[in-house]
């Protein structure tokens, strides 16, 4: 009898994960067939927003392609919030700012009384900022020179948040190793997701790493304080609540916006970065409660399959065949929006493998806040303690 519950009852999630899938997967297709951008001219003046810890080795490079930028001089500023570094990230960008640059420096302290110190230096940065449009990246990123004018010219007059693209550095496909071919063909395949998502007038996701507002739109939701004791997320759930205030929130997908940035040097420090974005899935139950269905479904199909094939190996074999048929279908349509080559599709099969894995390995991690954010790991049972400083 107990078998029979637990046979019938998977048979039911994944039966609800697959017709997810494919009712997406045909929606993306026509969102992706019918979308148009709607380009928007008009200057605004930005403020370029670099939050970064013990980052000085990666300065320079990044320096170089924000003062390389194609849009006016005179319209932008850089914001940098240093996370209380103890390298020379402060001694790098004073250098610049003595050479006349329009470069803010702004020391965030206090990090030990936060949870999230790097919200906080982040709010620091955007109130001393004088932009209306607020334009983040990582001090390990690279942008490039239109990145600007490209992200600017998104902002239709009712568009708040537009969200961009950051795919890892790899020069040379074919010395690339493992981790750094799945790190890239994975972000790649998730935002073939999320960007259907967004032809589809669905915003769920984005990345800090190429990441813009309207800073009206950030003050509009309280800026960071109503997310400030989740430890990551002040970029996904900063769109969940601009989205809840009925912001509009779009997806640039011209590549002259495209950021890179520096592949994981190690298993341990991916599997750290994605246990830590999938922390954020348990706040989607209540930022966004479709997306977290979505995602659960997603789930129910990826490992109910797996699970099956103990119970019944043929039909556990026909499902899981049934997910890859569906996944190669999105892709085919939707890869070469992302710069994803034949070549690199080549992965798939080793990305199938190791995803299926990893994908419940980083999950679990994640909701036990197994990782570490800006040398900090999340606290249990604390509340937000940003209204104390």
């Amino acid at each position: 009898m107990l078998y029979k519950i637990i046979y019938y009852t998977l048979l039911v999630l994944i039966a609800s994960g697959a017709l997810t899938y494919i009712t997406f997967v045909i929606r993306f297709y026509f969102g992706w067939k019918h979308y148009s951008p709607k380009l928007n001219f008009k200057k605004h003046r930005v403020s370029i927003v670099v939050v970064a810890r013990n980052e000085a080795q990666h300065l320079p490079r990044l320096m170089t392609c924000l003062l390389s930028q194609d849009y006016p001089k005179d319209l932008y500023e850089i914001v940098f919030g240093d996370d209380d570094s103890e390298d020379n990230t402060e001694a790098i960008i004073q250098s610049y700012i003595s050479q006349g640059h329009n470069i803010h420096y702004i020391k965030s302290l206090g990090r030990g009384k936060v949870i999230s110190p790097k919200k906080l230096a982040l709010s620091r940065a955007i109130e001393a900022a004088n932009g209306d449009i607020i334009l983040t990246t990582d001090a390990d990123c690279i942008v490039p020179v239109t990145w600007i004018s490209s992200m600017v010219a998104a902002f239709a007059d009712d568009v708040s948040m537009v969200a961009g693209y950051s795919r890892t550095l790899i020069p040379e496909w074919s010395k690339a190793t493992i981790l750094q071919k799945y790190e890239h063909l994975d972000f790649a395949l998730t935002y073939m997701v999320l960007g259907g998502g967004y032809t589809i007038g669905k915003s769920w996701a984005c990345i800090g790493q190429n990441l813009a507002y309207r800073k009206s739109a950030w003050q509009d939701v309280g800026g960071f304080s109503k997310i400030m004791h989740f430890i990551s997320g002040d970029d996904v759930n900063l769109l969940q609540l601009m989205r809840r205030k009925g912001h509009k929130i779009i997806f640039n997908f011209s590549p002259a916006s495209f950021a890179y940035t520096y592949p994981i040097k190690s298993w341990k420090q991916f599997i750290n970065q994605r246990s830590r974005w999938a922390s954020n899935m348990k706040h989607q139950l209540r930022l966004n409660p479709e997306f977290f269905f979505i995602l659960f479904s997603m789930a129910c199909l990826y490992w109910g399959s797996i699970i099956l094939m103990f119970f019944n190996l043929k039909l556990g074999l026909i499902i899981f065949a049934y997910r890859i048929l569906i996944e190669l279908v999105m892709i085919s349509y939707s890869h070469k929006h992302f710069e994803v080559s034949n070549r690199m599709l080549r992965f798939y099969p080793i990305w199938l493998i190791i995803q299926t894995f990893m994908l419940v390995f980083t999950m679990i991690m994640g909701q036990l806040g197994f990782f570490v954010w800006h040398g900090k790991r999340p606290p249990k049972g604390v509340k937000n303690a940003y209204s104390d400083l």
